[in-house]
């Protein structure tokens, strides 16, 4: 016979597993916007497509609505869809039936299904889809929107940011919420340099490469490089120093991609010393270049 303490962690346990099944299956869950491509076909060449993805935790099933708009038109199709969602980032989708539309002379909106996966790395989710009907075939690319399908002859979004997402696409770029992520986590750290020398460590090479990829992916941001010195010298040619330690790494940005326009730089001496002056290995902490977005 099990005691009251035994069965009392069987069902915690028992509790936990379903708790954290319940929060798999409802991984993907909500609405997603992007690109739907015929096989072969360059996104720039697609239309948009939405999802909303409502999940039953317990059994995986799937069911919602989705609309394909072609872009900078009023022509559109919102249907309602069912699926099973396989795995936490994994769903299975089916066009149920066409519940509103308007399309242009015979056009006709095909009934789609597929699969789609959520990648992590890209914040994106992507898969195939085919068309008995149409006899079609294709690929989706969406990522997590913070709207609203809409359900009526009205776009869901004005679609400036179809055109943004083919850009993204083009230059390799993850979805933003993995790009903002990226930049929020990023560690800045002092670039050093050897005393009275502006010469660039190779050593450094990966971090400001990481630092570029970050500043290219975000068309808003920009990066302040501050050079400093240690007090070695007098005022006016440690300034000259730390200008020079500054445009180094400016130097080294550009080749790696960043856009004059989107670095600034600031040189300070001797005046912001990062540690004291009066050791060895303070006067090394301050032969630097710190950064800053802006």
């Amino acid at each position: 016979m099990f005691d009251s303490a035994y069965m009392r962690l069987i069902l915690i346990f028992f509790l936990i597993t379903t708790i954290q099944l319940h929060a798999q299956l409802n991984y993907l869950e909500g609405t997603w916007q992007g690109i739907i491509t015929q096989r072969g076909q360059a996104p720039k060449d697609g239309k948009t497509i939405w999802f909303d993805f409502e999940v039953d935790a317990t059994s995986g099933d799937m069911k919602g609505e989705s609309r394909i708009e072609t872009p900078f038109t009023e022509y559109f199709a919102y249907k309602i869809i069912k699926g099973t969602v396989k795995s936490k980032r994994e769903v299975e989708f089916k066009d149920v039936f066409i519940g509103l539309d308007k399309n242009a002379g015979r056009d006709v909106w095909c009934m789609l299904n597929g699969v789609l996966t959520y990648n992590d790395s890209t914040g994106y989710l992507s898969g195939e889809w085919r068309s008995t009907d149409c006899r079609q075939a294709g690929d989706l690319i969406l990522y997590r929107s913070k709207y609203e399908i809409s359900k009526t002859d009205s776009s869901t979004l004005y679609h400036s940011w179809f055109n943004n997402m083919v850009n993204d696409l083009s230059r390799g770029w993850n979805a933003y919420y993995v790009r903002d992520a990226e930049m929020r986590n990023f560690q800045f750290v002092p670039v050093y340099f050897d005393h009275d020398k502006d010469l660039l460590k190779a050593k450094f090479n990966d971090y400001l490469e990481q630092m570029a990829k970050i500043v290219n992916s975000h068309s808003d941001l920009r990066i302040k490089i501050i050079g400093h010195t240690d007090s070695n010298g007098p005022d006016s040619y440690n300034v000259g120093l730390s200008e020079r330690r500054a445009e180094r790494v400016k130097k080294f940005l550009i080749n790696a991609g960043v856009p004059l326009d989107k670095v600034v730089i600031e040189y300070r001496g001797e005046k912001d010393p990062a540690s004291s002056n009066s050791t060895s290995s303070g006067k090394q902490l301050n032969r630097r270049v710190d950064f800053e977005f802006i």
